[in-house]
């Protein structure tokens, strides 16, 4: 059997490759990229071993076919009707309990009768490079309106803005064009199966790049993070990494407290969404973030070391993988 890891062929948002890369530092290798949302395209590869970690929706077929062997970490279904339904509950149960991210996606599979718990997210296991803490201060993705108001002009003087959008903002118009085309010409490769199938070595090269591309972006991320003084943020995959990586974070959003994504995971960060209200937080000596993170990140690092122990075991040698992203 080979291990898999997800790629986003539909997707611009960077927190994706961030929970790839939490993911395949638990694999001994990466073998194939499985497209997310495409899974019914790898009906036909060998064995492959998968964490399914992360956001999922609108898929044209699911579940996942059986060659696809998953481990259920971390799961959000962002609309728990069309993914956690009884007709599915057979799927399910041959690969329960099932960790889940958020309580709605907790609640659904408890509906239908499928074990499941509250997992936390698995970017909260991703690991610390030995580096010295500087000065500086990220500013990412904040919502401008609150940002302004609550934030003190010195510190906004100071910070430097990021985005998890990519390609990123201060990119050259011709690399934001290239990527562009990049995006809308997998896009299209994969919007019909006809395409696919005349495409599918082009459509592989080009999600590969773009695979190659974003993950190291998302590691030049992880990297600036982790030896920032402080992170501001909105983003859930900003946030949370930086709990990992113990770089004092505020995450700082409107309506976070009714916003069910992050429902189980605002308690784990310190976070603010009153624009009347100041921010309680010492921007000169910031206090390390609180702890309570830490017992999920042992019991997801356990979860998939045990895993992939496992089959790792089982198999006792590998197999050839007949398909790619894009092939089927």
């Amino acid at each position: 059997m080979k291990f898999g890891a997800f790629t986003y062929g539909y997707s611009t948002n960077l927190g994706d490759e961030i929970q790839t890369l939490s993911a395949t530092q638990f694999l001994p290798s990466v073998d194939v990229l499985i497209e997310r949302d495409r899974l019914h395209w790898y009906r036909n590869c060998s064995p492959v071993f998968v964490i399914f970690n992360g956001w999922f929706t609108h898929q044209p077929s699911w579940p996942p076919p059986d060659s696809i062997f998953p481990l259920f970490v971390s799961f959000h279904a962002e609309m728990p009707g069309l993914l956690v339904d009884k007709r599915f509950v057979s799927y399910f149960k041959r690969h329960e309990p099932i960790g889940c991210r958020s309580l709605a996606t907790l609640k659904a599979f408890r509906d239908i009768g499928v074990d499941a718990y509250f997992s936390g997210c698995l970017t909260l296991t991703l690991e610390r490079e030995q580096r010295a803490r500087t000065n500086q201060i990220y500013a990412v993705d904040v919502e401008p309106k609150l940002y302004a108001n609550v934030v003190p002009g010195d510190i906004k003087e100071r910070a430097v803005h990021v985005s998890h959008e990519y390609p990123p903002l201060d990119a050259t118009l011709l690399t934001k064009a290239k990527w562009k085309s990049a995006h809308l010409g997998l896009r299209s490769i994969y919007k019909w199966e006809w395409g696919r199938s005349l495409l599918s070595n082009a459509g592989e090269r080009l999600s590969e790049l773009r695979h190659s591309s974003r993950t190291a972006r998302a590691r030049e991320l992880l990297t600036m993070y982790s030896s920032a003084k402080v992170v501001i943020t909105s983003r859930l995959h900003c946030a949370l990494p930086c709990l990992a990586l113990g770089t004092p974070v505020l995450l700082l959003r409107s309506g976070v407290e009714l916003d069910p994504r992050f429902a189980g995971l605002r308690e784990l960060v310190r976070f603010h969404s009153d624009p009347s209200r100041p921010i309680k937080i010492d921007w000169q000596d910031p206090e390390p973030n609180p702890d309570k993170y830490l017992g999920y990140a042992k019991a997801l690092r356990e979860r998939c070391e045990d895993a992939v122990s496992r089959v790792m075991k089982f198999e006792g040698a590998t197999h050839s993988v007949t398909c790619g992203t894009g092939a089927g």
